[in-house]
């Protein structure tokens, strides 16, 4: 693409590296929109080795009264326990009922008396054989829920599960008996009474009273909250790189993040898994997240449910089954936990892969950030590009980062916080877009980044003046490798986010290094679309797990992500500039005012 007329300075410019990055990250957020969907939810017709939705719906509507809850103690509670049990006992199984009566402190701690008490039963199923299982391999256990809030029928939350579950019991009975036994744990009390402090009954009862707690190796959890959306696997135990060696080859679309973890243990959420994780269990926790708005509520119920997200479900839970019966990965947790831990950070790329290192490499990956970052500056001071009008030009200057260089982009991030912050309140005013969920998200959305990317536009057109592209690089990749460190000791879960980024900028810095403009146009879109591969994907599901309740995170990350387009719009003209901002900026007052006028 020909260049566009000179800036002051005699500073070349070009524009083809900012519609270049931004033609990708178009591209990825497409692509990520196709990939993170549930898949097609298969008929009753495949055949009968495999998971179809449409079977396990028909178990769902069997076992489930979607206009009346059913909360321990009812009498829809005993009727759906009841069917869920039948059904087990139909397809063969043994079936045990675990009941017991819990204590739990009450939320209000001035009623007298000080605890209230709860009748729970749990459901066990277990296949019934021949020749017992093998005592040297500890049974695998798959978990879900039957109990619902007071408030809603519990369709998905879990009655998808329960159903899924049972789908995968009848799968299993044509299949040859493993020497590791699969069990089923249908866990009562799981939601928490309105008057009590705490739910997770069931499953601690389990735990606390029944022998067979000490015998689990493996445990699958499936839970909701929601009605819709992809099935992530959100949560892991200890060991998790061996689990996700076995979870990375089942067949179909795999989400899993580490950064779902760090997210959902500072959310005030809890699962039956963490109960188990506590008592030492290893395994993994599932859940889909999508149209949160109807969780815990009396729309949580057929209608609104999603055929896709059970299939995902049922693809999740009996694949993983059967891949952990075949694998010798996880033979370790047949004996007692190892002394060392072989944590992970992982992500997937479009559902296809999962990419994962072992979490305490992540300090070293950063440091061989910072030092082909190093490496790159001081080859630069030592050999400076001789045209001095080149926008790679690079002088004594150099040697000042953090000072100079660091200030323009650190200022723009934090302006560009704070700004979206701000406005965040002022769309807020007079209850517009009140709901953490609102009904239009997506052109919310759209007006934030919009704002944000407006904001880059605007201090993009000042900072060109007086200071060159590649010196805006040098400033961006040293905040990133900063954050690298600072999320690898404190938030390791979430340090792939600057990570990859990172060591793929650094990377062909340093090789582009004496490539004058070109290195330099080079090395500004390889780390524009390596923040985009990593981070856009993830964009719905931020939205599905927070909401719009955590502006931190929101807002953190359009500030962060925006600030990639700093030196790739120092490269363009100032009228590109000027236009990049005000088009931005029409397009995100359009936005918000497309979903003002939706509510």
């Amino acid at each position: 693409m020909p260049n566009a007329p000179t800036t002051s300075g005699n500073q070349q410019t070009t524009s083809w590296p900012l519609i270049t990055a931004l033609l990708i990250w178009i591209t990825v957020a497409f692509a990520s929109i196709a990939a993170y969907r549930p898949p097609t939810p298969l008929t009753s017709s495949i055949p009968e080795d495999q998971f179809s939705a449409e079977r396990a719906d028909q178990i769902l509507k069997s076992i489930i009264d979607d206009t009346v809850p059913h909360p321990p103690g009812s009498l829809a509670h005993s009727q759906v326990r009841e069917k869920i049990a039948s059904q087990f006992e139909a397809l063969g199984y043994d079936v045990e009922l675990q009941s017991g009566t819990v204590s739990v402190p009450r939320l209000n701690k001035l009623v007298v008396p000080a605890e209230i008490e709860i009748d729970l039963t749990n459901i066990i199923a277990r296949r019934i054989r021949t020749e017992p299982p093998s005592n040297t391999k500890k049974p695998l256990l798959l978990v879900a829920h039957y109990d619902s809030v007071t408030s809603g029928p519990g369709v998905s939350d879990d009655g998808v599960a329960v159903a899924s579950l049972l789908e995968i019991a009848r799968i299993l009975v044509g299949k040859a008996i493993s020497e590791r036994e699969v069990i089923f744990l249908i866990t009562d009390g799981e939601e928490r009474n309105p008057s009590a402090q705490f739910g997770l009954l069931g499953a601690r009862m389990f735990v606390d009273e029944n022998p067979l707690a000490q015998q689990i190796g493996v445990v699958i959890n499936l839970e909701a909250r929601g009605t819709t959306g992809p099935s992530c696997m959100f949560e892991t135990s200890l060991q998790s790189y061996d689990l996700l060696t076995v979870f990375n080859r089942i067949d179909g679309p795999k989400f899993a993040s580490s950064l779902f973890f760090e997210i959902y243990k500072r959310l005030p959420r809890d699962t039956d898994f963490s109960i188990f994780k506590r008592a030492g269990m290893h395994g993994y926790n599932f859940a889909y997240i999508g149209n949160v708005k109807y969780y815990h509520t009396a729309e949580d119920n057929f209608a609104n449910r999603d055929l896709g997200s059970m299939q995902h479900h049922g693809n999740n839970a009996l694949g993983l089954t059967l891949a952990l019966l075949k694998s010798s990965q996880i033979e370790q947790f047949d004996s007692p936990s190892p002394a060392t831990t072989n944590e992970a950070v992982y992500f997937d790329l479009f559902g296809k892969l999962i990419i994962r290192w072992p979490a305490n490499w992540s300090i070293y990956i950063s440091g061989l950030a910072l030092f082909l970052f190093v490496f790159a500056i001081v080859m630069r001071i030592k050999n400076p590009t001789h045209a001095q009008n080149e926008v790679s030009s690079f002088g004594f200057r150099a040697i000042l980062v953090p000072a100079t260089n660091l200030m323009i982009p650190a200022v723009t991030i934090v302006l560009t916080y704070i700004v979206t912050l701000e406005l965040q309140k002022l769309v807020r005013l007079e209850d517009h877009l009140q709901l953490d969920w609102p009904s239009n998200p997506t052109a919310i959305l759209i007006g934030y980044w919009m704002a944000g990317f407006a904001i880059i536009g605007a201090t993009a057109t000042i900072a060109a003046k007086f200071m060159k592209p590649e010196l805006l690089l040098i400033g961006v990749l040293f905040i990133w490798i900063s954050l690298c460190f600072l999320t690898s000791i404190y938030v390791n879960g979430a340090s792939y986010l600057f990570i990859i980024p990172t060591v793929l900028t650094a990377s062909t810095y340093s090789k582009a290094r004496n490539g004058g403009e070109l290195g330099l146009m080079i090395t500004l879109v390889v780390g524009a679309a390596a923040l985009g591969l990593i981070w856009l994907p993830l964009e719905r599901l931020f939205y599905d797990a927070v909401g719009f309740r955590m502006p931190i995170i929101m807002m953190g990350r359009i500030a962060f992500v925006s600030a990639t387009l700093l030196p790739l719009l120092a490269l363009t003209s100032i009228w590109m500039r000027f236009s990049f901002a005000i088009l931005a900026t029409c397009i995100s007052v359009l936005s918000f005012s497309v979903a003002i006028l939706s509510i």
